[in-house]
């Protein structure tokens, strides 16, 4: 009888262990799978490029750029031109593109457009997507 008990305690405490390392093995193996997927995605989204065109006033043609996801018409407009502001970021408007300026006294300003159509919102804060057509002209008020 001293035997069976002594055998079922030490089977009891061989399932408690067997478990504990079952439980400690998961966890572990959670946390390593969570870290190289977390780890892929940064890598993948961050050397994501997308083909975008860019074309300016007085300009023919489309140039194509590529550009990080992540990036606005503003960024791709800074990367490929000599541009000046005023305001930053989402509130940053054009007023000189190359060195061509657009007057207030003549009423100018530089009009924005996405795919044919002027943006719905400022350069700085339309994200591009792909195949995205960004053109820049000159208007009057």
């Amino acid at each position: 009888m001293l035997w069976r008990e002594i055998m079922e305690k030490a089977k009891k405490s061989f399932y408690k262990i067997f478990i504990l390392a079952l439980v400690i093995l998961a966890i572990f193996a959670g946390y390593f799978f969570y870290q190289s997927k977390s780890q892929l995605t940064k890598k993948f989204v961050i050397k994501q490029n997308l083909s975008v065109y860019l074309k300016l006033a007085g300009e023919e043609n489309f140039s194509k750029s590529e550009v990080l996801v992540g990036k606005t018409a503003l960024d791709l407009t800074k990367e490929k031109t000599n541009i000046k502001t005023k305001g930053e970021r989402v509130n940053a408007y054009v007023t000189e593109i190359n060195g061509q300026e657009a007057l207030n006294s003549k009423k100018e300003y530089w009009a924005f457009y996405v795919n044919g159509k002027m943006g719905e919102v400022g350069a700085g804060s339309y994200k591009l997507k792909e195949g995205d057509k960004i053109e820049w002209r000159i208007e009057k008020y």
